[in-house]
């Protein structure tokens, strides 16, 4: 903590004390003489941007603090528990300045916007609607249940990739040594016999006599590439043009799109079952999503229900929404069941863009081994084609 202080006769100092809480540094203060004028925090929080808390980790802490405080457990001795009983460094810090906060008597929604990269708007906003009902431990179980929810969708993706992305480097790493190393060697034998090689060679020759001669400017061109990407992405009108046209994309597009709304529903329908308020959820909804053309229909789903259309109208105007997924939020709003509907909706959808991905990679498979297969036996052919020429001029 960094103070500013009085001694007795009046002069001011300031200097840094280490304190767990502010009152411990407060009493540490009066302990040496000094009578505190203004005392901060000044432990930094970079660390934890740079570094982060992993979901996985997070829903642990969360589920162990529902059932602590279901137990009866008061907020503050069950927040310190969870902290002692968590693997991870950097949300045991946290927990413990959440803990600071809440003994110092904020209420624990507060205490958490201090740290907004580890505790998302969506779960500040379920927390805040807990301690408003006065059911926060069921609230924390139903958003630990969400958690890891949110784990397992996204393993799932990465899991997904891993095999089809070992294919492509291993082949790609195999194509360019075979380009750099050996068909240099080989293609050197028909360029010294000065004969009309077939076309197939000539297109060979190209492609390694360029890669011989600029192979160093490659690495900047990609970099480049991607970095020049990354910043056009930026650009909101340049994103929502991406985004509409990978969602567009034959099978990865119906993926991404199964993804989305499985997260907005659920997301949608976890915040309405915890009680927070239909605008103030589709707010939060926002947050959560990063697809563009899921924003622009939440938003505009936020304008039409404050003018006081239903949310199933307003989603129906917009074709990235499946009709199936209207009628569910139809049928939620005319029996009151909004927040079940949502709920069943992100996890049908869950279930979909599973069986999805493992479909994709059935069929991702043979179409790399095809892909593999064309780029060698075009330089099977590259290569044999003279050889055959050269045995019958040698005939």
């Amino acid at each position: 903590f960094r103070y500013r202080a009085y001694t007795r006769d009046g002069r001011t100092v300031a200097g840094d004390i280490d304190a767990t809480g502010m009152k411990e540094a407060i009493q540490s203060l009066k302990r040496t003489g000094l009578y505190p004028a203004s005392i901060e925090k000044t432990v930094s929080k970079r660390v934890l941007r740079r570094r982060g808390v992993r979901t996985d980790l997070l829903a642990i802490a969360t589920r162990q603090l529902a059932t602590l405080l279901s137990s009866g457990t008061p907020l503050s001795e069950a927040l310190g528990v969870v902290a002692e009983n968590t693997s991870s460094s950097e949300l045991k810090t946290v927990i413990l300045r959440v803990k600071e906060d809440v003994d110092e008597g904020s209420a624990l929604n507060k205490a958490l916007e201090e740290h907004p990269d580890v505790f998302s708007p969506f779960y500040r906003g379920m927390v805040s609607a807990g301690e408003t009902s006065g059911t926060l431990d069921t609230v924390l179980l139903r958003l630990a249940d969400y958690l890891d929810m949110r784990v397992r969708l996204l393993g799932e993706l990465r899991n997904a990739m891993i095999y089809p992305l070992l294919m492509v480097l291993v082949g790609l790493g195999v194509i360019t040594f075979l380009f750099v190393f050996v068909i240099p060697k080989i293609t050197r034998i028909f360029e010294d016999t000065q004969s009309t090689l077939p076309l197939v060679t000539r297109i060979l020759l190209g492609i390694t006599g360029f890669i011989n001669s600029y192979w160093y400017i490659l690495p900047i061109v990609l970099i480049v590439l991607f970095w020049g990407f990354r910043i056009l992405l930026k650009k909101p009108y340049i994103r929502a043009m991406v985004d509409g046209i990978i969602i567009r994309v034959p099978m990865f597009g119906e993926i991404i799109r199964d993804f989305y709304i499985a997260n907005l529903t659920g997301t949608l329908g976890s915040l309405l079952k915890g009680g927070v308020p239909l605008i103030r959820a589709l707010e939060i909804t926002k947050g959560v999503v990063d697809h563009t053309l899921f924003r622009k229909t939440i938003e505009d789903a936020i304008d039409d229900c404050t003018g006081g259309a239903r949310l199933s109208q307003s989603l129906k105007r917009h074709i990235i929404i499946p009709s199936i997924v209207t009628h569910m939020v139809d049928v939620g709003e005319r029996s009151g069941r909004l927040d079940e509907m949502l709920m069943k909706t992100g996890n049908v959808y869950q279930e979909q863009f599973t069986s999805r991905i493992k479909k994709t990679i059935t069929l991702l498979e043979p179409i790399l081994i095809l892909t593999m297969g064309i780029v060698v036996g075009f330089l099977v052919l590259s290569i044999l084609l003279p050889i055959f020429q050269l045995n019958q001029i040698v005939r």
